[in-house]
């Protein structure tokens, strides 16, 4: 079997890494042949878009690579015939109305499109009205149009399954192989050795989750000794916790992870973050480094509240599950594992592979 990957991003794109590129030595295991053509390859993030919003000046700034990259899309789009099956995340170029994924799956009657996040809800609220009036019902006809769907959790599930019957739900999952097991956990007189380090990793663009918790951060900060360390493409201000910047890459991001103690997941509880899938808080377990995360959208489907992690409802239970996990080293250890061994059992690729193969081979399969 051969399929054709239509990604948005090369590999340093978290969301296209997340559901396609991390599983290609699978799909290749299984007798899957993979030819990945992505949207914007990695020259993309050169251009320092993770550290902002793209504008229209940056857009005519990179003009040229901007209109390679589409022509690439096209050019692999007429070449889609060629292989069993079409797979693209999301949609085939952003922005712009409905209308390449109909001709994609004229060309190509076997196509599956894959969703990590609501990305119909960035559409309807979208701050430019031309954008809003383009593509305000444009996954809803993308979903119509495939023959089938995969999202990252049930939310996603539950929405897709208005137009499209053939919808299949996976985990989030991360590589085994590259997620190494915390090991110093600094139970004996761990507090006087170094600060307690506090840690989220995301995109800029996330920032304003991180900053729920700015109160939270200065109640900790007064009581114990404790630091903020942020994982991303620019760097986080506050002035109510110390905060060390680590910039993110591929290499780098297993040992920034393990740096942690705790790792964070805040968010607001509204449509947008219902449809999140969860990896950050995969990335602190997969590590076993206890993770806390607001009581919001998947978060209670991975996180059994003070057994593998624990859940927040508000800023009050922030602050006190925080302080009990770094009052407690071992209490740390024992939630981590925890953590990492439901990982092992239904978070990583090595669990969520074999479902994926499978609904591949049944899609290939199907007249």
């Amino acid at each position: 079997m051969r399929i054709l990957f239509l990604t948005k991003y090369d590999r340093r794109g978290g969301s296209s890494r997340f559901m396609v590129h991390d599983y290609l030595d699978f799909y290749e295991q299984a007798g899957i042949r993979c030819t990945v053509s992505p949207l914007f390859d990695d020259r993309y993030f050169d251009f320092h878009v993770l550290a902002r919003s793209t504008g229209l000046k940056d857009i005519l700034r990179h003009s040229g690579y901007y209109l390679a990259r589409v022509m690439e899309r096209i050019r692999y789009l007429f070449l889609s015939a060629q292989y069993d099956m079409a797979v693209f995340d999301k949609e085939l170029l952003p922005y712009l109305p409905y209308g390449l994924e109909l001709i994609l799956r004229i060309l190509q009657p076997k196509t599956i499109v894959l969703f990590d996040d609501a990305t119909y809800v960035y559409y309807r609220h979208h701050p430019f009205p031309l954008i809003r009036f383009l593509c305000h019902r444009k996954l809803e006809r993308v979903i119509r149009t495939c023959t089938h769907v995969i999202v990252w959790n049930e939310y996603l599930g539950n929405y897709a399954r208005q137009f499209n019957p053939n919808v299949s739900v996976v985990n989030t999952g991360v590589d085994l192989r590259r997620y190494r097991v915390l090991k110093d956990y600094r139970v004996e007189n761990s507090i006087k050795l170094r600060p307690t380090v506090i840690g989220w990793i995301g995109t800029p663009g996330s920032f304003p989750y991180v900053r729920i918790l700015e109160g939270v951060f200065k109640e900790l900060s007064n009581r114990y000794d404790v630091e903020l360390h942020v994982i991303s493409s620019q760097d986080y201000v506050s002035s109510n916790i110390k905060v060390v910047n680590k910039r993110w890459g591929l290499q780098t991001e297993i040992d920034d992870l393990l740096a942690l103690d705790i790792g964070i997941m805040p968010l607001p509880d509204d449509e947008w973050t219902r449809g999140k899938c969860g990896a950050k808080a995969v990335q602190y377990m997969g590590v076993g480094t206890p993770a806390v995360c607001s009581y919001v959208g998947i978060a209670p489907q991975l996180i059994h509240d003070g057994v593998n992690g624990f859940l927040a409802s508000n800023l009050q239970e922030w602050t006190d599950k925080l302080a009990l996990l770094i009052e407690n080293p071992t209490l740390r250890q024992e939630i981590g594992l925890r953590g990492r061994q439901t990982v092992e059992n239904t978070y990583s690729l090595q669990a969520v592979a074999p479902r994926l193969i499978s609904i591949l081979q049944k899609v290939a399969e199907e007249s």
